[in-house]
């Protein structure tokens, strides 16, 4: 991360230890977002790390992936309590604004991951609506194709798809740890609205054990304002 110092980045499975990590180690970076257990600091977060240098939070806010968006919750026939979690920004150097949105979807119920994909539009038009440019990134959960994916797509743009340069690295972006086979699956995705997609590249990059640090490659878009 100190490498390619992005300007934000959208962490998801983050227990409250790896949080205080994160911050510890860049200096460079605050960041947005709750445990999802109890709205707090218990649980997983789906947190947004922001550049403080660069970027002002003018609001920011979570909401449940359910039912019952406002409070901690597990929807439909998910496993296990899922959010989004949102922050609109203000560049200090330009006093230009946008929207950040990080989520996590479930896993297992594909009634969630439906509802999940119209609430998530329903709650930036509710959210937004001045109409701000917007990112929307995360682990979905869901390959190419899959109905969930197809219902953002009509209203966002997917950065892989539309980058002006193109696509570098893998397409899959899960590999399990798996250092031997090659990654298929694409299950990270960057949505953006009101930005031009500059590139977007699927970093896969290794340790020097050759191990990766996570179980999914880091999606690094680079956008610019229309």
């Amino acid at each position: 991360m100190s490498y390619y110092h992005p300007d934000y980045f959208g962490v998801q499975e983050a227990v409250p230890q790896q949080m205080t990590d994160i911050k510890t180690t860049l200096t460079d970076y605050d960041y947005v977002g709750v445990g999802r257990d109890d709205g707090k600091n218990q649980g997983e977060y789906s947190a947004i790390f922001y550049d403080k240098n660069k970027l002002e939070v003018i609001k920011s806010g979570t909401f449940w992936l359910s039912e019952t968006p406002e409070k901690p919750s597990k929807g439909w026939d998910a496993a296990y309590n899922r959010v989004c979690t949102y922050a609109f920004f203000k560049i200090k150097k330009t006093g230009k604004q946008f929207l950040a949105m990080n989520l996590h979807f479930d896993h297992v119920g594909d009634v969630a991951r439906v509802n999940s994909a119209k609430l998530i539009l329903e709650k930036i038009k509710e959210l937004n609506p001045k109409n701000l440019p917007l990112t929307l990134a995360g682990d979905f959960n869901l390959t190419d194709g899959s109905e969930p994916i197809k219902i953002i797509s009509k209203s966002l743009t997917d950065s892989y798809y539309n980058s002006q340069k193109p696509h570098y690295g893998p397409k899959g972006t899960w590999q399990n740890f798996d250092i031997n086979t090659p990654s298929t699956e694409r299950l990270d995705y960057v949505f953006v609205k009101g930005f031009d997609v500059l590139s977007n590249r699927t970093i896969n990059d290794r340790r020097e054990n050759l191990l990766y640090p996570s179980d999914h490659f880091p999606v690094l878009t680079e956008i610019g304002f229309k």
